[in-house]
């Protein structure tokens, strides 16, 4: 019985043994992060991208504009005849009043979500690309995992620099997009 249990003890230790160096020689994975906030900031693509959307912006802004001086304007001149209306005619400026309101609402509204959609699908493009270079750049370095940092916080903090290959992508993808 002696015997048996010897067998026991020491197959434990040798099985404890090859765990423990297996652990211990496993190489760990190599690891970096790219400051997804530095990388769209120096990536060429989308900067242009962002002038696109604030030109449109800035068009549609002004459309806004003109709706809105449009309605300051009904609503100055309804000022001067309202009091004096009849209330037929109150109720006629007041209708108008609300139409024309609604009018600069749904503009305002229509447009904020088209600017919207403009946004998501031509940063889903420079967004795809980045993300095709960075699994490319991961594989040809031999990397196990490379982070992207964001506002929302997937990486809270990196202090160590060698782990930090923003710099590197934000420049191979601006050579790669010329």
């Amino acid at each position: 019985m002696k015997d048996w249990l010897k067998i026991i003890v020491i197959s434990l230790i040798v099985s404890l043994a090859c765990i423990a160096a297996y652990a211990i020689l496993l190489p760990s994975p190599k690891i970096a992060y790219v400051n997804t906030g530095k990388l769209m900031v120096g990536f060429s693509e989308a900067n242009k991208v962002e002038k696109e959307l604030k030109a449109e912006d800035e068009k549609w802004q002004a459309e806004l504009k003109l709706l809105q001086d449009s309605l300051q304007a009904t609503i100055d001149n309804m000022s001067k005849l309202y009091n004096s209306a009849p209330a037929a005619k109150k109720k006629e400026y007041q209708d108008l009043l609300s139409a024309r309101n609604q009018q600069v609402n749904n503009f305002r509204t229509a447009n904020m979500r088209k600017m919207e959609d403009i946004r998501r699908e031509k940063m889903g493009g420079v967004i795809d690309k980045i993300n095709v270079y960075i699994a490319e750049y991961g594989r040809k370095h031999k990397y196990g995992v490379v982070f992207g940092t964001v506002a929302s916080g997937s990486i809270l903090y990196g202090n160590d620099h060698r782990f930090d290959i923003t710099d590197e992508i934000v420049a191979n993808l601006n050579e790669r997009y010329k």
